[in-house]
């Protein structure tokens, strides 16, 4: 099965990945556990002013797997940010262990914390299908172990924002300073970010089911960069199964490629025969993302299962040129 080829634009959002890449190191036995630098909970300050903060159970928030856009905030519990900040103002944050998840592994946050970029250049950042931005949302930073995740949204009723890389790692340190290591350890959002107050931040617990292959079995990983940034991430409910079945709205097996036919994203069910399963395409990026940083910055290639209401969904990245190749390549990303 064949399907229309599509090519897409290649998204500068790769920079904001490149400027501070944290590849992750397997351990001899290979089997997916990964180390992590030592990291210390002093190298974040205390130089933000923020006061107390009580958030209501009325409040509207992002759910934790979704791409809906963040309500815009009360004007409650505002974060004061120092001035040498360009474009990043005031926020509001919120800390919940039932939205964001709890008991972080600090060193995991930190370690994202390290990884974004530190540029104060202002960059474009707006829903992915609906314009040309430098940054598409949402956009996901994750630990090398897959337990933290960083990510990046917009505000409803808004399509895009400019920030500086450097603002949203400040803001992101903040979060890490009260919401993960506060007592109880949990997560967070702020909002009212950029420089119309548009843009959200978060920093959630995920947990992976990933397991990545043997060294240098992994395709280049900025041509994987490239699939992400394009693919579809939106939060409506799709089912994917066999091409023709009822209901059936992507059909499997649903494969991605690059112009450069390395990378290969390929979801499909885990169960011979075919299989159908309803999931929806944000639940697919965030699992493609987990692999991408827990396998493919390693040079290995790796697989995400226990996708879909009934489990029965993989999705998987490859390089298309080793053996075992994507054999149904339907939708070409340049």
């Amino acid at each position: 099965m064949k399907g229309p080829e599509v090519h897409l634009s290649i998204s500068f959002v790769c920079l904001l990945y490149v400027l501070k890449l944290a590849v992750a190191v397997s351990n001899p036995n290979n089997n997916g556990n990964l180390v992590l630098p030592n990291k210390n909970s002093t190298s974040l300050n205390t130089s933000f002013q923020i006061l107390p903060t009580s958030p209501s159970s009325s409040n509207l928030y992002w759910p934790l797997e979704s791409q809906s856009a963040i309500p815009n905030p009360d004007t409650n519990n505002i974060l004061v940010l120092p001035p040498n900040t360009s474009t990043l103002t005031t926020g509001q944050i919120s800390c919940s262990g039932r939205l964001y998840g709890r008991n972080f592994r600090l060193a995991s946050c930190l370690q994202i914390y390290e990884l974004m970029s530190a540029d104060r250049g202002v960059r474009t950042f707006g829903q992915r299908g609906t314009g040309a931005y430098e940054a598409p949302l949402p956009f996901r930073y994750l630990s090398a172990d897959g337990l933290c995740a960083i990510d990046i949204s917009h505000a409803a009723g808004v399509v895009s924002d400019s920030v500086a890389p450097g603002d949203l790692r400040e803001a992101a340190r903040v979060l890490i300073n009260i919401c993960v290591q506060g007592k109880p350890s949990e997560g967070g959002l702020m909002t009212r970010l950029g420089v119309n107050g548009g843009l959200a931040l978060r920093v959630v617990r995920y947990k992976p089911s990933v397991t990545c292959g043997l060294p240098n079995s992994g395709p280049p990983w900025i041509t994987c960069a490239h699939i992400l940034d394009n693919m579809p991430a939106d939060s409506q409910r799709r089912v994917f199964g066999p091409e023709g079945w009822q209901n059936t709205s992507v059909p499997l097996p649903l494969s991605y490629t690059t112009a450069q036919r390395r990378c290969g994203l390929v979801v499909d069910g885990t169960e011979p025969g075919d299989v159908s399963d309803a999931t929806d395409w944000y639940k697919v990026w965030a699992a493609a993302n987990a692999v991408n940083y827990m396998c493919v910055h390693g040079a290995k290639r790796g697989v995400s299962v226990g996708l879909g209401e009934r489990g029965l969904l993989y999705v998987e990245l490859k390089d298309v040129a080793q053996p075992d190749t994507v054999a149904n390549a339907s939708i070409a990303i340049s």
